[in-house]
């Protein structure tokens, strides 16, 4: 358990919203608690891990990519399209992705990449109907798979959970994890693995998303990598509210520190 990085992951945030430790910690634990985990010296308990990341305005859905995909050689526009994403604004990023001027500036290269982002703006902003469209289009023509096509199956996968369509959401998650293991190590693989806990938390099968989580932050670790680490947790984290998935939670070396009825210096 990197908790350097989950750490690190949080004083960034923090820093982003202009928020002093006093403000973020007031209400969740005492600022010298809070200090201890930015340091990296103490991993935050189920409860103070919720508080913390919701006061920080993330929400299990709100997953950033590593790295953008290309969708013009336009430069400032492929740009523009990364700072929304980055800052979950998705009414601005769909209504950028469908003006007139965007849509001509688009590469044939960066087809898949436009799809994509109109389609997780869209999801995002409820438009099921329509993501789901333009999700199908970033797959279009897609000779082998690729990361933005794995990311559109899970995405796809995502919105068929939220309507409860138990048998698409298996082809979905099956087609996107076909063949990872022989895939050139990307970290936007990461975001495979939490959103597919994210369907299992959907349908209500706490079992699976853990066990999910597990395993993504195993492949995580494999490879080197933090990102996506905190995100992980804090779905994790959710998770253990439910008295169903306590007893796996107890079971898990990997979420033992997790895994708290109570903290110390909690106030």
């Amino acid at each position: 358990m990197n908790k350097k990085a989950l750490g690190k992951g949080i004083k960034e945030q923090r820093k982003k919203l202009g928020l002093t430790q006093a403000e973020l910690a007031q209400g969740i634990c005492s600022q010298a608690l809070l200090s201890h985990i930015e340091a990296g010296d103490y991993m935050p308990a189920a409860d103070i891990f919720i508080g913390i990341y919701q006061k920080l305005g993330i929400s299990e859905l709100q997953a950033n990519l590593k790295n953008y995909f290309p969708m013009s050689q336009i430069e400032k526009l492929s740009q523009k399209s990364e700072e929304l994403c980055r800052q979950h604004q998705y009414a601005e990023l769909r209504d950028f992705l469908l003006l007139d001027s965007t849509i001509d500036a688009i590469s044939e290269e960066g087809l898949h990449a436009y799809y994509y982002y109109l389609g997780v703006s869209q999801a995002q902003l409820g438009q099921l109907n329509e993501a789901q469209e333009n999700l199908r289009l970033a797959l279009v023509d897609q000779k082998k798979l690729t990361i933005i096509s794995r990311l559109s199956w899970m995405s796809l996968g995502v919105i068929s959970a939220v309507n409860h369509q138990e048998k698409q959401v298996g082809e979905y998650i099956e087609a996107a994890f076909q063949d990872l293991e022989k895939t050139s190590y990307d970290e936007n693989l990461n975001v495979l693995y939490y959103l597919r806990a994210v369907i299992y938390k959907k349908l209500e099968k706490n079992k699976l998303a853990l066990m999910t989580l597990e395993k993504g932050i195993q492949f995580i670790s494999e490879h080197n990598s933090h990102y996506m680490l905190a995100n992980f947790y804090y779905l994790a984290a959710l998770l253990v509210e439910n008295d169903k998935s306590r007893a796996y939670f107890s079971k898990s070396q990997l979420f033992t520190e997790l895994y708290k009825e109570k903290v110390f210096d909690k106030i």
